[in-house]
């Protein structure tokens, strides 16, 4: 097979393939796990069959240049596949790639290393002496590598982790392999390879961000990079083409989301120049200085090409002319000039990230200039839940010291067995002894890594469930506190002015409870000031009510859960449903419990609150429920009583009523206007359907009108099951009469009833152990339905006419006629 040839990708063929010297794969980010830098390829079957590989061996990468791997067992969870090859930021450092580019691997050829020398990065702040040494000798033992390699060692492994340090400060010391003995061989390090030391690469920077320091913005970053790298690695494409590479970029969405960090991992992973510029920094207090400096910035980004320059907060120094002072329409002016004056062959790729995309000015916001803008909005569950592993990566999670403890043992273990060996023991007894330990401390050791692997993904998934709303930053602060829970708890049982000792950093451990501790004191960026905890209440916790339940399900979770069967039909998904129905059926509790099983963000509105006396203030905050609903999607929009201010219109209103209705006018406008709504869905509860505006309640807007009524039999016995779940009964309570007697009750009639039978139990005697039949009959004369026969007709008149729109027998239906 020649080389560079790509194989065909389907699977079936590839199993039709005889086994093959070499594959080109296209490179794709490592999750965040623990082979994170261990120098580790994971590789499918097929692609081991072809090769000729199995798990162990060593496998050499090509890229611009050699280095080689440990072969894995791909993982089939992950999506790996074989036309795709999974590796990490030191790995594709090494083959100096990046994602998306392609690779050529093939089986290698080590032999093992006599000499090698390393030393750390420039920036990389480590003193170096005999026990670190001795601790990087025992991490590099059984590592593929060669000269020029980057190999990284974990701070928690050199005694150098600080658990209370935000996870984005790299949690790795990096080396370089400066000299290798033989020297131009792929080379394998044993017990008998001496390594040496050097202080520092000199010339070697470090890279302090990658791809997989990013999580939840998988889309995103694929379109940012197509964007910037293409134009940085391929620039002679569009010369070809005879066409204008893009040049800047404008990133904008809420604060926290990670704008920044991309910016400087797409400078860090394609090795060009960073160059950070916060807006303000630009603004001078002489006349010119501002230009001069954003001359003086562009010439040298120049000069040091491939480079990229980031300004952050942008709106702050190119704000629209019309509004903004002589200085900052200086600047812009000056923005404009240097950016159509930058040449194609510049390579120099400008970036600007805001919060605020509508106050920059509009010349700059055209191609050629900014020729994009992206929004970087809040992180769905599963992007959550990969920030989080992101950030929690090198923390001592529960479990970890029992897998410190049983490493120590097994290390112990192999000197054991080695200074036998060394010492010239032969004895057969002796070395059975030293391999049954050895396996039976990897046997426990992989147990252990096991259990905790499985603690720590539960973990992370019940904390990405908890934390809708939240973007990165909040993901970071909440690992942090998690963290500083840890230290917090340790306190009281140290002298904190004093050294702490390696015994008790060894018992340091972040546990689950830290972590729900700090949900607890932590609220989300995305949703802050209209942001309402989701109550623990799922479809279990709602008796009866099948029928609505069906709708609901179909109108909000479908839309969410299927939305490719809504594409492959071609329509669109449902955008709200009104809960309507007498007072105490349980609307808003079936509201919180599909927010619940849909695990989606959560706005809960008092329709009350929204009519505020200032002119204009009561429309803003509609729209500004709307605009952070969709920055934190999928959401669901709950509005209470909404027939406060929802009724119908009418001409020549004054005072409150008008500002009612500018208010439902801009509702209107947020849900059926120019821009779409997507994974956004409102939720009305009313017990006054009959006085709602017309032009809400059409499909479009409030798609489906639920009925929620009055339990019959068997969702009153649902009722009391739920209710009297935990409490003890006497054997002469039977929950079908207690059903049957309650006919025209309520949900929360019926909560009342079993409260108020219980409280008449113990009003009797206080030393009472359960609750009996009569303390139920007495309850039944106190609380009586508060829906009357007349009212739950006249309810379900209004739920005829609203299915088949008869003409109405009186005048309740005003709204309607």
């Amino acid at each position: 097979m020649k080389k560079n040839e790509i194989i065909e990708p389907e699977v079936t063929e590839r199993k039709k393939i005889a086994k093959a010297d070499e594959l080109q794969m296209e490179v794709e980010k490592v999750y965040p796990t623990d082979d994170f830098g261990k120098g580790i390829i994971p590789l499918t079957s097929e692609v081991m069959e072809i090769l000729g590989l199995t798990v162990g061996e060593p496998v050499e990468i090509e890229g611009e240049r050699k280095t080689v791997a440990r072969v894995w067992k791909a993982n089939i969870l992950d999506g790996s596949t074989d036309e795709t090859v999974r590796i990490d930021t030191f790995i594709r450092y090494n083959a100096k790639v990046t994602v998306g580019d392609k690779v050529t691997i093939r089986k290698a050829k080590v032999i093992p290393a006599k000499k090698i020398t390393v030393a750390p990065l420039e920036e990389e702040k480590v003193t170096l002496n005999g026990e670190i040494e001795d601790r990087i000798r025992y991490n590099l033992r059984e590592r593929y590598l060669v000269k020029e390699d980057i190999i990284p060692v974990r701070k928690d492994m050199l005694g150098l982790n600080d658990v209370s340090q935000p996870e984005m400060k790299k949690q790795t010391v990096e080396f370089m392999v400066t000299q290798v003995t033989p020297s131009k061989s792929m080379v394998v390090i044993t017990d008998e390879t001496q390594i040496s030391f050097e202080k520092s690469a000199e010339g070697y920077r470090k890279k302090h961000i990658s791809y997989e320091d990013i999580g939840g913005l998988g889309d995103k970053l694929a379109e940012i990079r197509e964007a910037i790298e293409l134009p940085m690695k391929q620039p002679r494409l569009f010369k070809r083409l005879k066409i204008s590479p893009p040049k800047g970029l404008i990133l904008h969405g809420i604060p926290g989301t990670g704008k920044t960090i991309i910016a400087r991992a797409v400078a860090d992973e394609i090795g060009a120049n960073f160059y950070y510029v916060a807006g303000p920094e630009i603004i001078r207090s002489g006349y010119g200085q501002s230009e001069e400096k954003i001359r003086e910035l562009f010439t040298e980004a120049a000069k040091n090409a491939p480079s990229i320059i980031f300004i952050d907060e942008i709106d702050s120094v190119a704000p629209k002319r019309e509004q903004s002072g002589e200085v900052e329409r200086r600047i812009v002016s000056q923005l404009l000039t240097v950016m159509d004056g930058m040449m194609d062959t510049t390579q120099v790729f400008v970036i600007g990230a805001t919060n605020r995309i509508d106050s920059i000015d509009n010349a700059l916001r055209r191609p050629g200039r900014f020729d994009r803008e992206i929004e970087i909005g809040a992180p769905d569950a599963a992007g959550r839940e990969e920030i989080i592993r992101i950030h929690a990566r090198a923390m001592p999670l529960e479990g970890y010291p029992k897998i410190r403890m049983i490493e120590a043992a097994l290390r112990k273990a192999k000197e054991t067995a080695k200074s036998n060996t060394d010492n010239g023991i032969k004895d057969e007894t002796t070395k059975t002894a030293d391999k049954s330990a050895i396996a039976d401390y990897t046997k426990k050791l992989a147990a252990a890594k096991e259990q905790y692997e499985l603690n720590a993904k539960s973990l992370f998934k019940e904390m990405a469930a908890q934390t809708q709303g939240y973007v990165g930053a909040d993901l970071a602060a909440l690992c942090r506190e998690a963290a500083l829970n840890a230290v917090k708890r340790i306190a009281p049982t140290v002298d904190l002015d004093e050294n702490l000792s390696d015994e008790i950093l060894e018992t340091l451990v972040v546990t689950n409870k830290d972590f729900e501790k700090a949900v607890r004191n932590s609220e989300p960026s995305a949703l802050r000031e209209i942001y309402v905890e989701i109550p623990e209440i799922s479809w279990e916790d709602i008796g009866g009510l099948e029928n609505v339940k069906r709708q609901i399900v179909e109108t909000l979770e479908w839309p969410l859960k299927y939305p490719e069967k809504f594409e492959q039909f071609g329509i669109a998904p449902p955008k709200g449903i009104l809960l309507y129905g007498p007072p105490g059926t349980g609307k808003t509790m079936l509201a919180q419990a599909v927010a619940h099983e849909c695990e989606t963000s959560f706005i809960s509105i008092k329709s009350t609150e929204l009519l505020l006396k200032w002119v204009g203030e009561s429309e803003k905050a509609m729209k500004e429920i709307f605009r952070k609903a969709k920055q934190a999607s999928p959401t669901i929009i709950f509005f209470d009583e909404i027939d406060a201010f929802a009724t119908a219109r009418e001409s020549g209103s004054a005072g409150t009523r008008s500002v009612a209705e500018s208010t439902l006018n801009q509702m209107l406008v947020e849900m059926d206007g120019i821009e779409r709504l997507k994974d956004v869905f409102v939720v009305a509860a009313t017990n006054r359907p009959d006085t709602l505006d017309p032009a809400l309640i059409r499909p479009g807007r409030l798609d489906r009108m639920v009925y929620v009524g009055v339990p019959d039999l068997t969702g009153r016995k649902s009722i009391f099951e739920i209710y009297l779940k935990k409490t003890p009964l006497s054997d002469d309570v039977s929950i079908d009469k207690l059903a049957e007697m309650t006919d025209g009750y309520t949900g929360a009639d019926i909560e009342a009833v079993c409260r108020e039978a219980v409280m008449t139990a113990l009003r009797t005697d206080m030393s009472v152990q359960t609750v009996t039949a009569e303390n139920f009959k007495a309850a039944l004369d106190v609380i009586r339905p508060s829906v009357g026969e007349e009212l739950n007709e006249k309810y379900e008149k209004m739920e005829d006419f609203i299915k088949h729109k008869d003409e109405p027998a009186d005048d309740y239906f005003t709204a309607y006629n």
